[in-house]
């Protein structure tokens, strides 16, 4: 089936609020890697998918087993097992400019040859697979078994368009290079593409153990092989570039309904209870990741609120900050925080910026690592906000951010304005009548 183009158009699929099963279920591997954001999307779609009669199994880090036992979900381990937060390895990806290459290359690529055998064995019998991008053996094994195969993908820095230029981690003066010919830009993504194929040696290896054939350029487009691709982020966040593949889908935000654990009873009480208690506050927040590492920002975030005479949510429970003014917990759910928020800072995750998005509430972007410094620099192209760099998250400068934002209505109006058309999206909903079409067409 070609999915050519296709960007939130409900109609190719039925009602966005149409559930779409017309076979009998179908067994469903849903693999992931990453923080409790990048999980989100997943358990969305896993949710919808179990709603329209499926039988989704969830294969991800052993330490979310509990996490997702618990919502009724069959759980299968896969991969290594890190923790997502472990600080020392936490301050490795995302506090240093090689974060990216530790990642693949110390912690991902040497266990492939196990992890596809895990993933072999979950999928055994199974109608779908459905990955991420971190899952590497994923394309391998849809190309070795045949099995079809959804990837997931929930940046646009994911595509590495040059007709859409991203900011690369280790190079953030390519913000600067927006704009320019298409020639240079192409020029450009060579660069990542180099740095890719410097590190594919054991998934190249790998491959020629299996039979297939060599492909230098496997680590960085094997998730734009599957038979259907996702674009989960909203158009209003980056559109669709001519240079996607055909069998792409953008779907929007998925937007999941954390659900409640029992270390954080009470805490949305005390929220309630702040919030109303007096004027909107500033939300400072570092997503479930880098707020393992975070320095000083939350320090630092304490006193430019203090300088602005401004009450304040810190969410990721710093101690030593809690005052009158200055909440601080341990967790929060951003769909009801962030719209109560009058700025929200943040580390630009990419689930921590759709919830933003979403809040309608404008916000200041402190980028740590991957995806962030890209996913703050299409946050000030829309208008919605700043970005601030984190070695000068200082109290005094990220006082003329916050006071910039509030000073300016134009950010709050242009804020609310994405905000309204990114409430109106359904990822999950568009995202899987697109796997129903895909199943229906085999």
């Amino acid at each position: 089936m070609d999915f050519t183009a296709l960007s939130l158009q409900p109609n190719a699929y039925g009602s966005l609020n149409d559930g779409m099963t017309e076979t009998p279920g179908k067994r469903i591997v849903i693999a992931s890697f990453g923080s409790l954001g990048d999980l989100h999307p997943f358990l969305a779609l896993a949710q919808e998918l179990r709603s329209r009669g499926h039988h989704p199994v969830i294969a991800t880090a052993p330490f979310y087993s509990e996490r997702i036992q618990a919502l009724g979900f069959e759980f299968e381990p896969l991969g290594p097992p890190v923790s997502p937060q472990d600080p020392q390895l936490i301050h490795r990806l995302m506090r240093t400019v090689r974060g990216p290459e530790y990642l693949f290359r110390k912690m991902f690529l040497p266990h492939v040859p196990e992890m596809y055998a895990e993933l072999e064995r979950i999928c055994s019998g199974a109608d779908l697979l459905i990955a991420g991008e971190m899952v590497l053996p994923a394309p391998i094994l849809a190309e070795k078994t045949g099995i079809p195969f959804v990837s997931v993908l929930l940046s646009p820095i994911s595509f590495l368009s040059p007709y859409d230029p991203s900011v690369l981690p280790a190079l953030p003066f390519l913000t600067l290079t927006h704009g320019w010919p298409l020639v240079f830009q192409k020029a450009l993504v060579k660069m990542p593409a180099l740095a890719f194929r410097r590190w594919s040696t054991p998934l190249r290896n790998f491959r020629k153990s299996l039979g297939l054939p060599d492909d230098p350029e496997a680590l960085r487009t094997g998730k734009l092989k599957a038979n259907l691709v996702l674009a989960m982020f909203s158009p209003q966040f980056a559109k669709p570039q001519p240079d996607w593949p055909a069998h792409t889908v953008q779907t929007g935000f998925a937007h999941y309904e954390q659900e409640s654990q029992p270390e954080h009873d009470g805490v949305q009480e005390r929220i309630d209870d702040f919030l109303n208690a007096g004027t909107p506050p500033i939300v400072f927040t570092l997503g479930s990741a880098a707020v393992h590492a975070p320095g000083d920002f939350f320090w630092m975030s304490a006193r430019a609120a203090h300088r602005l005479k401004m009450r304040a949510i810190l969410v990721g429970d710093p101690r030593g900050l809690s005052s009158p003014n200055i909440l601080t917990v341990p967790y929060a759910d951003y769909s009801k925080l962030f719209p109560r928020a009058a700025i929200i800072v943040h580390q630009g995750g990419i689930g921590t910026t759709a919830e933003a998005l979403r809040s309608g509430r404008p916000q200041v972007v402190v980028p740590f690592n991957f995806d962030q410094p890209d996913n703050a620099a299409r946050v000030v192209r829309l208008g919605v906000g700043l970005k601030h760099d984190r070695r000068m998250w200082k109290d005094r400068q990220a006082h003329y951010s916050l006071i910039r934002l509030i000073r300016d209505n134009s950010f709050a109006e242009r804020a609310a304005q994405i905000g309204e058309l990114i409430r109106k999206e359904d990822g999950t909903t568009t995202a899987v009548n697109a796997v129903e079409h895909l199943l229906a067409a085999r």
